[in-house]
């Protein structure tokens, strides 16, 4: 492909597809796994103080907001975030809707199979992102109680399944891929164990038709079990 018409295809994109933020804000007061390190900054220049420009520190988990686990999060040896290939998250997006969940209860490979049957199948390299809905229940601190509890989550066969179809990565609208209180974190286990990333907290699934491209980023740090990433779907207007 010259590159006169990679910049028509690229410029198409833009002016054909709407583009859906999926990624979280990242401030102070967000709700975070209880072990983790807080979201904070510290302004450490300002032009309000007499110096030239402002900047500030920021501190936090490498798992806050939005973000993507990299196998090395769950599994001894694992490949750290800073050797994922840049286009790990770049390719098809495939949103399930689970939202019609119960509280810690797991989607099931048969509701897969459900939606692949009215939608169709999933393949090689697509990126699944399972809307729980859960989103729905983001709010900052102190009033995201309904967020960090009782979230579903996907089950262990599933999650067998997707490695089985040889999946780019798993998202969800959660905590966690895991339901709240699986001790067993069959779902990092499997996935992770195999060298698919998890993409958790990831907001404005609702917007999302059952296909998509998605693009994700994350950040680069050295030997890093994961990193917020910024996460994007391009979907037809």
């Amino acid at each position: 492909m010259s590159e006169s018409s990679l910049i028509e295809k690229m410029e198409y994109a833009r002016d054909h597809a709407a583009v859906v933020d999926l990624s979280y804000t990242l401030e102070e007061r967000m709700p975070a796994w209880p072990t983790q390190a807080r979201y904070g900054s510290v302004v450490y220049e300002s032009y309000e103080f007499g110096d030239p420009a402002i900047h500030s520190m920021i501190t936090m988990s490498e798992h806050t907001g939005t973000h993507i686990d990299a196998p090395r999060h769950f599994v001894p040896g694992g490949r750290p975030v800073d050797e994922l290939p840049v286009t790990t998250v770049m390719g098809r997006g495939v949103r399930i809707d689970a939202s019609f969940l119960k509280p810690r209860e797991t989607l099931s490979l048969e509701k897969v199979r459900e939606f692949e049957a009215e939608n169709g199948e999933v393949k090689r390299g697509d990126i699944i992102l399972l809307r729980f809905g859960w989103d729905e229940k983001y709010a900052l601190q102190p009033h995201c109680a309904g967020f960090p509890k009782d979230w579903p989550g996907l089950s262990g066969e599933a999650a067998e399944y997707f490695l089985g179809k040889k999946a780019a990565a798993v998202g969800c609208d959660t905590l966690s891929l895991d339901a709240f209180g699986d001790a067993s974190n069959v779902c990092h286990h499997t996935l992770l164990g195999h060298g698919i990333p998890i993409i958790e907290n990831i907001c404005n699934l609702s917007k999302l038709p059952a296909f998509s491209y998605v693009v994700g980023l994350p950040n680069k740090f050295k030997g890093g079990s994961g990193s917020p990433i910024r996460l994007v779907a391009f979907v037809e207007k």
